[in-house]
């Protein structure tokens, strides 16, 4: 039974969604200190200046080591909106934006408190959308990087170059601006589904 470790993310990338599809189980880490600058409150679309990240804000923990479920998202200013329009405006032009925008919708008007709990009703709606068969699970205790061997992806899967790969060469797909910037790899999930979507 092909089981994998992942870390959660908002929207996460076309890798980490395809390490998923091809597991039986998926283990989600739940006992993580939060980490800044990850994909845990981040996503990246190809905008029309370019490859662009949207990031969540989020309630500054009192400890450097906030467990990651209890990381509030901050709704102080309407990131939401901020970041809707802007795939809105990438993705408009995209062959299946029209016929998955409904089903998406929802995760730009929801008020979730916890960003655990944001990120993963997101990645369930994904892998419904994607029939994914793998079976999510939470780990229970906390253990270091490279521990669950080759499976162990959480802290691979990272916007920092030095720290990003899963060892595969992605298959390219057109994207809206790839006349403008060819193929861009590793781009979130949304930009798979809205340029390329299969079932």
């Amino acid at each position: 039974m092909k089981e994998i470790w992942l870390s959660i993310a908002y929207l996460g990338t076309v890798s980490y969604y395809h390490k998923i599809e091809e597991s039986e189980i998926v283990y989600f880490e739940a006992h993580e200190s939060f980490e800044k600058q990850s994909w845990r409150n981040r996503m990246r679309i190809l905008a029309a200046n370019g490859p662009m990240d949207l990031c969540i804000p989020v309630i500054k923990g009192h400890s450097p080591n906030q467990p990651i479920r209890d990381v509030q998202i901050d709704y102080a200013e309407n990131w939401q909106k901020v970041h809707f329009k802007s795939v809105e405006s990438a993705y408009r032009h995209a062959p299946y934006y029209e016929y998955l925008i409904d089903d998406l919708r929802w995760i730009w008007d929801n008020r979730e408190k916890y960003l655990f709990d944001y990120d993963l009703k997101i990645t369930d709606c994904i892998l419904k959308m994607m029939q994914a068969r793998a079976t999510v699970k939470l780990t229970e205790t906390y253990q270091k990087p490279g521990f669950y061997g080759e499976s162990d992806y959480r802290y691979l899967i990272h916007p920092k170059a030095k720290k990003q790969g899963t060892g595969e060469n992605p298959v390219p797909y057109h994207q809206v601006f790839s006349d403008r910037y060819g193929f861009v790899k590793d781009l979130s999930v949304i930009d798979w589904l809205f340029n390329d979507f299969r079932i």
